[in-house]
């Protein structure tokens, strides 16, 4: 029996393979349905990849091999993220200019990652760095600028002292850089922008419909951050200045008590005074020195200072202080706000620091609408025996549940004085030890069984603590003498709360706060949910959604506001005070302000320099190249000076997917028609870059689109983020932490790349973080020298004829097995694949105990299935076993087995579940389940739990292969 060596067997198949180019597609060969899948485009850094990268590229490459055996025109290019910050600095750390660190790191990269057997097209390698690609990327900035998306402008950027350079939004993380880990700040500099947000609505709107990770959609969507609300114009007092607010709750605008602007607020300095000049100016020069990290860190103690002016509340006319705060970022909306105290927790926070009022406007509402409900005022008393811990609770007799005490508010009362009455005539109590009331008054929807009558009922509630034994019954009104007051636990009050009819939510509400309050705990009444209004003139009443369409419409008339829309997402900063990096291929002329370099003469190609560490100021290396800065106008003709920022890296790796399919054209980016046939890339994963990357992408394809430059509008139809392997210790594999793992160290320890890519696919779901076990590729390479020697045992048997019996057991595994692992594989199971894979490799070893393998259709069909199902994950094994059983093709094209259902029904029955004789249930099983287990299963069904109705069976009869009966008393 020939003896299983991964390394020799894996060097002569790859070599093979790059012979016969058995992975190479053919662009112009049309004939087969296509399939276009990549993992993100590897980054090149200088220690190479580690195994968490390499379980990473394996997804898509059992995708593709998957469906290059099923008979697809399957490509799977390879190429690489060259330009940013990421070679550059390891340039820097080497000491070397990044093409030569560059260009040394990826003799490492292509050697890991061809030992690994990916299926790559290698012939069609891109780097973003090479001219020939990055030609393109400057003419797609050309026709970005030509259409008034890219644009130059002035405003505080983030700042990386590290990398010296500007960060994007997207690229700062809490507060630091998203490379070094590093602090950042703000600087004010002249940057290059692309305008992503103007399709900002296009790409939210679609988000839903994309075959992506749901992690991802939601991460992109709040990343977009649309907020519907509306402006408002606030008039400041003696003064001709007006503070413009973005706000998405113009319902609360009655509850708005005070105006807070940004420190860096142009408006500051004019609505000072001579008392509290000195004061604002010394809290601006403070804030100055905070970084906004920390002024948005919601657990910071407000500060804040008091400008002296006042605005004018354009709803009510009430005057409104106005004051500067640093918890108000001038970068975001207009730089102010309206304070709405009551209902937005920093607001409430300042309120509270600086004793300024706190109003009400929005009211909790409960209980399902009612038609025609009558609208009604009350109170709730509920009472708490402090002597006995007990809470009290009304029985009536024609309710089963428990009843708490109130009724309504007469002409002139409180209601708190409401609540205290009312507990007089119900309970007889007129002394108490103390009231606490239960938060704000609700709304409630209740249907009156004694009046019969719907009602909404606006009310608060209260906490009486008394003594039981002061009651005073005597004093009850004659139609309440019936009611049995009684002494409850909580859970025992809630318990006959609830089953009291409906219209008791605002009273279980009530309730868990007055608990809450025994127990000592500070109960919160700050709200910011959606309810209906109070103490908002002509707009109480309503809800809060019907509100904000009519208070806005009412400022619209008014003249003092307007419906606005807004985005977290700012436009996609892109210029980079770095050297390694695209040329912007802009010229500035003193007549002709910022022309573009025409499109015959990009590349505009980087300079090769000695010098090109950033060298901390607001420009690039490059400004000091002369010779390369110092041009003329492409328009008039006069000097002109060229760009010296580069372009974001994210700006090559946001198209590279459309290169692929034609990298070597010098004519135009891509084929037209090679789009057309392979577009979009059918499948896409990574375990990065969920907003940056995918949100640019997705914004220059759907411009790509609008100029009919592609035929679909988003570059990836299923978007797979996979989760990392962590390092053995639980933490994240990290070079600086040195905790990596190298393949190359795994592979050369004489288990080779299939036993790691096995291991890989079966360490965790894809999309659930893992330790890296180190006895996980010894059990792989265990696993797959288990099926060396089953197929070895087949190859050097015999014919055989199999009893019937063990023929269907063997067919039965074998589709079993093919239907289990295709599917998977579809719907990105890859672990369980590996499992169902190891399960049928175990049941042939059960089986070839007790029946001799050997020649015969069965045993040649499971032995090649199996091969074929497993060369996605282990395509040099497979590849040598299926060439040792007498194929001359390879396996890995065109070569997928097909299941016959019918051979599964051999292990499956069908079992009827009865209760009493009357079919409640079917059960699909296993036929090698036992009795006692099939009666447990039956015994769940959710209809047979619901038929016997917590009662216990008197017998469970099972009658073999056919039904369990469930006898029950009746």
């Amino acid at each position: 029996m020939k003896r299983y060596n991964p390394i020799e067997i894996e060097k002569k198949w790859q070599q093979i393979w790059e012979q016969n180019e058995t992975y190479k597609v053919d662009f112009s060969d049309h004939t087969k349905p296509k399939y276009y899948a990549m993992s993100m485009l590897p980054g090149i850094t200088g220690a190479g990849i580690h195994t968490g990268h390499g379980r990473t590229f394996q997804f898509s490459d059992i995708k593709v091999r998957a469906k290059r055996q099923q008979g697809y025109n399957a490509y799977h290019p390879i190429g690489w993220d060259s330009f940013g910050l990421p070679v550059e600095n390891y340039a820097i750390k080497l000491g070397k200019k990044p093409r030569e660190a560059h260009d040394e790191a990826l003799v490492n990269f292509k050697r890991q990652l061809k030992r690994l057997g990916y299926s790559y097209d290698w012939s069609k390698e891109i780097s973003t760095a090479d001219p020939s690609y990055y030609r393109w990327t400057q003419w797609i900035f050309n026709k970005l600028f030509e259409h008034g998306l890219a644009y130059q402008k002035q405003s505080p950027q983030w700042w990386c002292e590290t990398d010296q350079t500007v960060l994007a939004n997207e690229q700062v993380e809490g507060g630091k850089c998203w490379r070094c880990g590093n602090q950042v700040v703000k600087k004010n500099l002249k940057q290059w922008f692309f305008k992503i947000t103007d399709y900002a609505d296009e790409m939210l709107e679609a988000t839903d419909d994309l075959d992506w990770t749901p992690m991802v959609k939601t991460m992109q969507k709040n990343w977009i951050g649309r907020s519907v609300g509306a402006e408002v114009e606030f008039k400041i007092e003696n003064h001709d200045e007006i503070i413009t607010v973005f706000t998405t709750r113009p319902d609360t605008l009655f509850g708005a008590t005070f105006i807070v602007l940004a420190p860096e607020n142009e408006l500051v300095e004019k609505l000072v005074n001579t008392d509290t000049e000195d004061l604002v100016n010394s809290y601006i020069q403070e804030s100055a020195r905070k970084s906004e990290v920390e002024r948005m860190n919601e657990s910071r103690e407000k500060t804040g200072v008091f400008t002296g002016s006042y605005a004018i509340n354009p709803v009510n006319g009430e005057k409104l202080p106005i004051w500067v705060a640093d918890y108000v970022l001038a970068g975001y909306g207009t730089g102010a706000i309206m304070a709405v105290p009551a209902h937005d927790e920093r607001d409430f926070a300042f309120a509270e620091k600086f004793n300024l009022p706190i109003i009400n406007v929005i009211a909790k509402d409960f209980g399902e609408i009612l038609p025609d409900a009558q609208d009604v005022k009350g109170s709730v008393a509920i009472i708490y025996d402090y002597v006995t811990k007990k809470f009290g609770g009304v029985k009536r007799p024609s309710s089963c549940g428990l009843w708490l005490n109130g009724g309504g508010k007469k002409p002139g009362e409180s209601f708190e004085q409401t609540a205290i009455r009312e507990l007089a005539e119900e309970t007889g109590f007129t002394t108490f030890q103390r009231i606490e009331p239960l938060g704000e008054p609700v709304y409630s929807y209740y249907f009156n069984d004694v009046k019969k009558v719907a009602k909404r009922s606006y009310g608060q509630g209260f906490l009486f603590y008394v003594d039981a034994n002061d009651k005073g019954y005597d004093s009850l009104e004659d139609h309440e003498k019936s009611f049995n007051l009684g002494w409850y636990d909580y859970d025992e009050l809630v318990s006959g709360v609830k089953l009291t009819d409906g219209g008791v939510d605002h009273w279980l509400e009530m309730l868990s706060l007055a608990k809450a309050i025994v127990d000592g705990e500070e109960i919160k009444t700050l709200y910011n949910g959606e309810g209906i209004l109070t103490n908002s003139g002509d707009f109480d009443g309503m809800s809060t959604s019907e509100a904000r369409e009519k208070i806005v419409t009412w400022l619209e008339k008014d003249g003092t506001g307007r419906i606005k829309t807004t985005y977290k997402m700012r436009d996609w900063l892109i210029s980079r005070q770095r050297y390694w990096g695209a040329p912007i291929p802009i010229i500035h002329c003193e007549d002709c302000g910022a022309v573009p370099v025409p499109d015959d003469q990009l590349p505009v190609i980087l300079p090769d320099v000695d010098d090109f560490k950033p060298h901390g100021g607001a420009t690039s290396a490059l400004a000091s190249v002369a010779d390369w800065v110092n041009t003329t106008c492409p328009k008039c003709g006069k000097p002109a000076k060229r760009e010296t920022d580069t372009m974001d890296g994210y700006a090559c790796s946001s198209w590279y997917f459309l290169r692929y399919l034609d990298p070597f054209n010098d004519k135009q980016a891509w084929d037209p028609e090679n789009e057309k046939y392979w577009g979009p890339v059918d499948f896409y994963n990574g375990a990065d870059h969920a907003v940056a990357h995918l949100l640019y992408s997705r914004f220059w394809m759907r411009f790509f689109y609008k100029i009919g430059l592609v035929s679909t509008s988003e570059p990836f139809k299923r978007m797979m983020y996979n989760a990392y392997i962590m390092a053995p210790d639980g933490t994240k594999m990290s070079k600086s932490k040195g905790n990596t793992i190298d393949p190359l160290e795994i592979m050369d320890s004489g288990y080779g790349a299939d036993s790691l890519r096995v291991y890989e696919m079966f360490i965790a779901p894809y999309d659930i973080e893992a330790p890296w076990d180190t006895r996980g590729v010894p059990g792989t390479h265990r696993f797959l020298n288990r099926i060396w020697t089953l197929v070895q045992e087949y190859i050097e048997a015999d014919e055989v004829i199999l009893d019937d019996s063990i023929e269907k057991e063997i067919l039965a595994i074998a589709h079993r097995t093919v239907k289990k692992v295709t599917k998977d594989i579809n719907d990105d199971k890859f672990n369980t694949a590996v499992s169902a894979m190891m399960e049928a490799v175990n049941s042939y070893y059960k089986l070839k105990i007790n029946s001799k393998i050997g020649k015969s259709s069965a045993w040649k069909f499971a032995i090649e299935s199996l091969l074929q199902i497993l060369s996605p994950f282990a395509p040099h094994i497979t590849e040598e076993l299926w060439s040792q059983i007498g194929h001359s093709d390879t396996i890995h094209v065109d070569h997928w087995p097909e299941w016959d259902d019918k051979y599964l029904q051999l292990d499956i029955k069908t079992i009827i579940v009865q209760v009493n004789g009357k079919l409640r249930a079917k059960l699909e099983i296993d036929s090698k389940i036992s009795d006692e287990d099939i009666k447990k299963m039956a015994l769940t069904q959710d209809n047979v739990i619901k038929f016997i109705d917590g009662k216990e069976p008197i017998r469970v009869v099972y009658v073999p292969g056919k039904l369990v009966n469930i006898v029950i008393a009746t």
